[in-house]
């Protein structure tokens, strides 16, 4: 057990730093190769899938490349790494994630009672509310414009459903949230980047563990509802979050709780919340109540632990071979890499919503609005669902 335990840090690891790579498709290749079966499978998996979780921070704060979960952190966390303070977004990922761990072990007894209560339309509910609130927010003008994006977004998510793509959300999100930020890197001066050396949170200890605990929260709702996301819940951390430390706190509490507590609602009722549970419910694998406790409890505490151990070390190795690249030259690198990986996964009609979905995201820089209302790109077509 325990090698499949580090096979998952390891491989967690691997998909957490690399920009565009995600867990689920890493989970996809080791079935592909089915080296291993039953509990020891579900064991790796898990372990990446939460490694995965506390370090995907490096490559959405550092190249701007997000998946579902952290999409909503990347301009806090640009902000900070351009005020060279890259190490503590990275700092604030470990700890937060970490904590949400620690919140979400006395919160699983009630859980399943909850989990039982599920209604597909006390999700839809939430989000018709989140949406209005989300555009309310803005003010004057921008609230049309706030409108404008989201419909956009919204109607481009309700496009890509219709279309045979392998990883839809690949090209959206890249394309909603990374592609402006690379873009306006590479229109800015910016050279080299700066990075702190010790990775300091500056942030009152008190008011993290309230951010964390309010994240940690916000992911086991996250988890009861298919139309609810990370990134949703997220968007209402943000709304009691006014300062980028503590909206980052939020959305990386937010996606490791999620993670976590999605496997106690596949436990209890056989629903999927994220890629790797689809793929336990697809090789048919049955967990006892013993092995459930066996991953929440110990596995959980035991992989946190490791990566505390190593998370902020290799983030700092990372940041000294960025600081001496072209930060331009990366950049337009990545998006290089992102255009292929696009071209990989779905060819031309791949890389015509990545760029779409780019253009969308761009539109909502240059009108001033929070781009948080390219969340549209789900929100809609959960709200236009007949059924789930």
């Amino acid at each position: 057990m325990l090698k499949e335990m580090f096979l998952g840090v390891l491989f967690g690891t691997v998909t957490g730093i690399t920009p565009a790579l995600h867990v689920n498709t890493m989970a996809s290749f080791l079935d592909s190769l089915d080296i291993l079966s039953g509990f020891s499978f579900v064991l790796l998996v898990y372990g990446m899938g939460l490694t995965h979780t506390f370090l995907d921070s490096i490559p959405s704060a550092l190249f701007g490349v997000p998946d579902e979960g952290t999409a909503l952190s990347i301009l806090p966390a640009h902000r900070l790494v351009l005020k060279g303070r890259a190490l503590e977004v990275v700092n604030i990922s470990l700890w937060a994630s970490f904590l949400a761990v620690l919140f979400t072990i006395p919160l699983l007894p009630i859980y399943p009672s909850l989990a039982e209560k599920y209604s597909p339309n006390i999700g839809r509910i939430f989000v018709l509310i989140l949406a209005i609130f989300l555009i309310l927010t803005e003010k004057g003008i921008k609230r049309v414009y706030a409108l404008l994006i989201f419909l956009l977004s919204g109607y481009l998510g309700v496009i890509a459903e219709r279309f045979p793509m392998r990883e839809p959300y690949f090209h959206l999100f890249v394309g909603l949230f990374a592609f402006p930020t690379l873009l306006i890197s590479l229109r800015s001066n910016l050279r080299k980047l700066e990075f702190d050396e010790d990775g300091k949170i500056k942030m009152k200890f008190p008011n993290f563990l309230f951010f964390s605990f309010l994240g940690s929260l916000l992911g086991m709702v996250a988890s009861l509802l298919p139309t609810f996301t990370s990134s949703q819940a997220a968007i209402i951390g943000s709304f009691i979050s006014k300062d980028e430390r503590s909206f980052l706190t939020v959305v990386f509490s937010v996606n490791t709780s999620n993670f976590l507590f999605s496997l106690t609602n596949f436990y209890f009722t056989g629903r999927t919340r994220n890629g790797v549970m689809i793929l336990l419910r697809k090789r048919h694998i049955h967990l006892t109540h013993a092995q459930l406790n066996f991953l929440l409890l110990l596995t959980s505490l035991a992989v946190s632990l490791i990566i505390m151990l190593y998370g902020l070390r290799l983030a700092g190795v990372i940041g000294k071979l960025l600081q001496k690249a072209d930060y331009r030259k990366l950049n337009l690198g990545i998006m290089l890499f992102i255009i292929s990986t696009s071209y990989y996964f779905d060819g031309f009609i791949g890389i015509t919503f990545l760029l779409t979905a780019g253009m969308i995201g761009y539109l909502a820089v240059r009108l001033g609005v929070k781009r948080t209302n390219c969340m549209g790109v789900l929100m809609l077509k959960i709200m236009l669902e007949l059924k789930t």
